[in-house]
């Protein structure tokens, strides 16, 4: 009984954290969470449902309200996220995050990963190419904002293997995989072959 009371309150904060995050913008899942379990009046500190949980909710809640814009937004953050792929092939880049898992929303950002120990090669890069980025820290790893249309793109630089650890991401996508999961006809259109930086 008491098994089947948390899975109900579990379904329900994921539930609430994904209209939270469709709706209001809210990027990071664990403040969702916590959101979400304090306006129902339920404990913040454990029993909270898994990422993967909030973004079962995130797809399920959008394929009752906009099944067709939904598939039309994550095939357009698909392309541009091949696009910027492409761009950043070199470093072999992995496609995470919503855009990887489906649970897309009109926030949500193209988050990439990049294994390497240093990021200076990177940043030289996006400096030699003359794309405009603001360096933020996400959890202690150095990550890169870099300004896009239609939407921003994160990226992420992970030392050695690190990204292999605990806190691995939900979904991953390398670019033959991504190439997969985009139709052919798109790959080559306008969209994806958009990706222009704002310098």
């Amino acid at each position: 009984m008491r098994d089947a009371h948390l899975a109900h309150n579990r379904a329900r904060i994921a539930e609430l954290a994904a209209r939270f995050i469709a709706e209001h913008g809210i990027s990071d899942y664990a403040q969702a969470k916590r959101k979400a379990a304090r306006s129902l009046g339920l404990p913040d500190g454990h029993g909270l449902p898994s990422n993967d949980e909030i973004d079962a909710a995130l797809v399920y809640r959008q394929s009752l309200y906009e099944p067709e814009e939904q598939a039309a937004l994550l095939l357009a953050l698909r392309q541009q996220a091949l696009a910027v792929m492409r761009v950043f092939e070199h470093f072999a880049p992995c496609l995470t995050g919503a855009v990887a898992s489906g649970a897309v929303s009109d926030h949500s950002l193209i988050e990439l990963d990049i294994a390497m120990d240093s990021s200076k090669d990177f940043e030289q890069f996006l400096i030699n190419r003359n794309i405009e980025f603001k360096v933020r820290d996400k959890g202690g790893r150095m990550a890169y904002l870099i300004y896009s249309e239609p939407t921003d793109v994160l990226v992420r630089i992970n030392p050695g293997e690190a990204h292999h650890g605990s806190s691995a991401p939900r979904s991953r996508l390398d670019l033959r995989q991504l190439q997969k999961l985009v139709p052919a006809a798109s790959a080559g259109s306008s969209t994806s072959a958009s990706y222009n930086p704002e310098h």
